[in-house]
């Protein structure tokens, strides 16, 4: 699925693109299904793999059709997190069998309440406090992302500092004035090193849990939602979580 140059690029830089995982069709009925739940500010959706989850962050009127919908919305956010192609890639990467964690679906919407977001840089495996470079993540671009809509940017190479200590930021859920995230303060050496990731329409971008990142904020008239699935090598140990709520998924 992917080639030794592109396994040596991610063990370099703790990042990797790879395109044509999901057609256009899957990216259109995907975005379909979440946007029936999103509220009116486009909010991230938190765990749209479970219905519990989904059921409280839908805030639409209860209805047969609501519950079937949300069943629906589930039921494709567990194939996208078992997709074989995706684990394949994952295991290939990590080199040990995986487990899925949590998932997350962020609208990054133009001209909603959330799109001025840009969270600061920081390190993902802080958030399940994974110390041994296990944590990995598969987003899925449904919209193509550059740094007018609030693409991402990395600094390459820095998966290999470890964990760095993060100073707390506000959360994504509290105030849409503030960036969020947990800030990790950038080592010197790695100052000039930042590069901004123009990501195609319908591509994966896999992110080492370490490897440091942020983003911008939106400031385009198009949306860049994005789904973001989180690993973990399997017998790892992570914290659960209060939004993220993690749980170990077996995938297959």
């Amino acid at each position: 699925m992917i080639t030794d140059k592109q396994i040596k690029f991610y063990r370099k830089n703790g990042y990797l693109i790879v395109q044509d995982i999901f057609t256009n069709k899957e990216s259109i009925m995907f975005n379909q299904f979440i946007r029936r739940h999103a509220n009116r500010d486009f909010a991230a959706i938190v765990n749209p793999d479970r219905f519990e989850q989904l059921a409280e962050q839908d805030e639409r009127p209860k209805s047969d059709v609501r519950l079937e919908e949300i069943k629906e919305t589930v039921a494709q956010s567990i194939q996208i997190l078992k997709n074989p192609k995706i684990v394949s890639i994952l295991e290939t990467l990590q080199e040990k069998e995986v487990v899925g964690l949590s998932t997350q679906f962020i609208f990054k919407e133009a001209h909603s309440a959330y799109s001025s977001q840009a969270w600061k840089p920081h390190q993902d495996s802080m958030y399940p406090g994974d110390k041994n470079g296990q944590y990995i993540t598969s987003n899925w671009f449904l919209r193509g992302a550059d740094v007018e809509n609030g693409t991402i940017y990395v600094y390459p190479g820095s998966h290999e500092l470890g964990l760095l200590e993060a100073t707390p930021q506000v959360s994504f859920r509290e105030n849409v004035s503030t960036n969020p995230g947990s800030e990790c303060k950038i080592p010197k050496e790695y100052f000039d090193k930042k590069v901004d990731v123009i990501i195609p329409k319908n591509s994966v971008l896999f992110l080492h849990g370490h490897c440091i990142h942020g983003s911008y904020s939106n400031n385009s008239n198009r949306s860049r939602p994005w789904f973001s699935c989180c690993y973990i090598s399997k017998g790892e140990k992570y914290h659960v979580g209060t939004n993220a709520q993690r749980k170990e998924i077996e995938l297959r």
